[in-house]
């Protein structure tokens, strides 16, 4: 019987939307821009930072269970005009700091999470001189193994600074394109296929998204080359294979056109073709994101929309895995100018839930996707993996059919193995210590268990 409900509910939400109804994260971010996920804490569970247009200007949400109750507003830092938040391990031991821009002061900054446990440093400057600072990521720029840093800035353009220790010490702005006029968005990818980080950005003006090649791997960046002309500002970007064929292609949102599009990466090497419309009437189009949502291994796109105070967030499924994509699909329309979408398996049952960030009623949300529920409870009689928790070898016994494939991801769905045929075991020895998701493909099915490294 409970089976059978888990069934229902499966094709009740699917049917409709395949999300949830809106869970409240806060309502106390005042003035929500943008929202990031990571494991701020250290317990395995998907955590949420906020960059808030006033107030406490930085914060962190906990998720106190795994499977998304969230705790109460903490507090990183009043750092005023902060538009853009990002995570990443910039000292190297091992836990998620935070780094941050402020717009009216022209700063770049960092703030070190001192115990692993989400207690932060005072911020640590990076740059005070990228006019207009609007976004800030991390990646690893000059294949040293540490984590860099890059800026998009309103009149500074793109720049990157290198981690010159691994712990988190800074050198001095390295220009990529100082004339990038409002640079709004910037991604890294491997556009080109030689194994390095790339540069996309997207700006205001007559080129409003090209890329910047990586031309040493050491962070030596080439000319700009234009992906998209359309001479409207695009704020938000993303980089991902959007059609299947092992490269990178870009998304770009357009608000002034209420546009989304993508461009595909013609050859692997960064030629790009025209624009591939989503949908040209989503008013505003704030914000982009892309991941697997229907656990069908192709990547569907999440966007925003709406005025001042209203808005939706909505959803695109990639049809055939190769880029054709469906009519709008509404998750939510109880947010007020949502500035920002992303996706993270908040409740830890192997499918990509949703988060967003509207900022006119100061909003932090999540919406529970439905793709896989019930399947634990499928799989056990079909399926059994063993030992669970375990520090090494993982055993796969199918009782009715040979396996096909086995992949495994990690709680940001992270595909970090995957080997097709009769697999019966996984060695996971050099695996962080963690939750993974084991996905076993049969002749029947897809069947996911949890389970835990120590």
């Amino acid at each position: 019987m409970k089976y059978l409900l888990y069934i229902f509910l499966f094709i009740y939400f699917n049917g409709y939307s395949q999300f949830g109804a809106q869970r409240i994260i806060s309502t106390e971010a005042d003035g929500s821009r943008i929202i990031c996920a990571a494991d701020v804490d250290g317990d395995g569970n998907i955590d949420i930072l906020s960059a808030n247009k006033f107030g406490e200007n930085l914060t962190w949400y906990k998720n106190l269970d795994g499977i998304g109750n969230f705790g109460v507003q903490n507090i990183i830092a009043a750092l005023g005009d902060a538009i853009h938040v990002h995570a990443a391990d910039l000292d190297g031991d091992g836990d998620m700091d935070v780094l941050a821009v402020s717009y009216f002061y022209d700063m770049v900054v960092w703030y070190e999470n001192l115990d692993g446990l989400g207690s932060f440093s005072a911020a640590k400057i990076i740059s005070n001189i990228a006019d207009g600072a609007y976004r800030v990521i991390a990646a690893d720029i000059d294949g040293d193994g540490d984590k860099d840093v890059l800026s998009g800035s309103d009149n500074s353009g793109i720049a990157w600074y290198e981690n010159t220790d691994g712990n988190g010490n800074f050198g001095p702005t390295r220009v990529i394109n100082a004339f990038a006029p409002n640079a709004r968005s910037i991604a890294t990818a491997d556009i080109d296929g030689d194994g390095d980080m790339d540069v996309v950005g997207s700006t205001s003006g007559s080129v409003t998204v090209a890329w910047y090649e990586n031309l040493d791997g050491l962070g030596s960046f080439g000319p700009q080359q234009t992906i998209t002309t359309n001479g409207l500002s695009v704020e938000p970007i993303f980089t991902i294979d959007i059609d299947g064929d092992g490269d990178i292609d870009v998304i770009a949102a357009t608000g002034g056109a209420d546009k989304v599009a993508w461009y595909e990466n013609l050859d692997g090497l960064g030629n790009f073709g025209n624009e591939n419309i989503i949908i040209d009437n989503l008013l505003g189009a704030h914000s982009i994101y892309s991941t697997d949502l229907d656990n069908d291994s192709d990547n569907d796109i999440l966007a925003t929309g709406g005025g001042a105070f209203d808005g939706e967030v909505v959803w695109f499924e990639n049809l055939d895995g190769q880029g054709s994509f469906g009519s709008k699909n509404i998750i939510s329309t109880e947010v007020q100018f949502s500035r920002s979408v992303i996706a993270a398996d908040i409740d830890n049952d192997g499918d990509m839930d949703v988060i967003s960030s509207s900022q006119n009623d100061d909003k932090i949300a999540w919406y529970e996707n439905y793709t896989i529920i019930g399947i634990e409870e499928n799989q056990l009689n079909t399926v059994k993996i063993y030992p669970n928790p375990t520090s090494g070898l993982i055993f796969i016994e199918s009782k009715t059919e040979a396996i096909v494939s086995v992949a495994v991801f990690d709680i940001l769905d992270k595909n970090v193995f995957q080997q097709s045929g009769n697999i019966q075991e996984v060695d996971i020895s050099n695996f962080q210590n963690g939750m993974y998701f084991f996905r076993i493909a049969t002749e029947s099915g897809d069947f996911v268990q949890k389970i835990i490294k120590e």
